[in-house]
This record gives structure tokens, C-alpha cells and sequence, in this order.
């Protein structure tokens, strides 16, 4: 998970309208579909085309799956901003960790305290879960998400800590 974000002049002034975090659900599908379609104002540089939506076979099973914590926040009824944590089981320590998978702020709406408002949604799920422990992979270059986890309490654990992504054919 890599969030970069260009440099860029001071947000405007203007309040931002109130922002409300809730957990999707199934019949949420729309919301997905949002998400996918205007990735590029979530999106890091490297990610900036429209994805493609899920299949609806397979936006139901990520929204009934309670493994799955999706958070969206909404400025009205506009998605801007969403944050993924998936339920891991570990075979040591403590048998469930909460990995925060993706998370993304709309460009027009950042610095504004969306990403700590759904870091704090994740971390009240994992509290209510019985979850204690959970942890985000980024990119040390990554300094915006350097800082917005750590702000969210979060520690780097090592300096050395490499990702290696695969992909299988079928």
C-alpha cells in the first residue's frame, strides 16, 4: 500500500462541509463503484487511471465479508476518502491482526483530518473486534503517510522491512 502525493500549493481556506465516516455494508455497491471509477482523485501518481469496478458477484462477498472493514468518508453524500483493513490470523502472539490495506483521500479534500478520522474508525472496529494489534505497510519516501501514521500512534517497527508483490497466472 503506497499513498504519494505531489507537492502542492496550501489547501484552501474554505470550511470544509461536515465529514461523516461509516463502515460500507452490503447494498453499498454504488460506493465501490464510485470509488473504482474516480480512483484518480484517490489514487497515488502511480495509480491515477479509473479502475475497474468489481464484478457484482464479487462486491457482494466483499461487502458481507466480516473479515473486511471498509470505511468511506462522506462530505454530503460525495465519497472522499476510504480506508481497507482486512482481519489476519496469525499462528502466534495473538491469533487476529488488523492489516490496514488501502487508504485514500480525495486530493481536494486532504489536510483536512479525513485520513486520521478513518484511521480512528479502524481502530475503534479493532477495539469493539477484540483486536490489539494491526499494522500498514508504506514506503518510507511516502511522507505524507509517514506522517499520518504516526500521528495515528503507529510505530516503525524496522528499518529494514522489504514488500514483495507476486502475481499468478491462471
Amino acid at each position: 500500500m503506497t499513498l504519494r502525493t505531489r507537492q502542492r500549493e496550501a489547501p484552501p481556506s474554505a470550511v470544509p462541509l461536515p465529514i461523516t465516516v461509516r463502515r460500507l455494508r452490503p447494498g453499498d455497491d454504488a460506493v465501490l463503484v464510485y470509488l473504482a471509477e474516480h480512483n484518480a482523485a484517490f489514487g497515488s501518481l502511480e495509480e491515477r487511471e479509473p479502475l475497474e469496478p468489481l464484478s457484482e458477484g464479487e462486491t457482494v462477498a466483499f461487502l458481507a465479508d466480516d473479515r473486511t472493514a471498509a470505511f468511506v468518508a462522506f462530505a454530503g453524500d460525495e465519497p472522499v476518502g476510504f480506508c481497507y483493513a482486512n482481519e489476519l490470523y496469525r499462528r502466534h502472539t495473538a491469533l487476529r491482526h488488523l492489516c490496514v490495506y488501502e487508504i485514500g483521500v480525495s486530493e481536494r479534500h486532504r489536510n483536512h483530518g479525513i485520513g486520521q478520522a478513518l484511521l480512528d474508525s479502524v481502530a475503534d472496529h479493532a477495539r469493539t473486534q477484540g483486536i490489539s494489534r494491526g499494522f500498514v505497510i508504506t514506503n518510507g519516501s511516502n511522507h505524507a503517510a509517514m506522517a499520518l501514521y504516526e500521528a495515528a500512534g503507529g510505530s516503525r517497527t524496522r528499518d529494514d522491512d522489504v514488500v514483495f508483490a507476486f502475481t499468478w497466472a491462471f
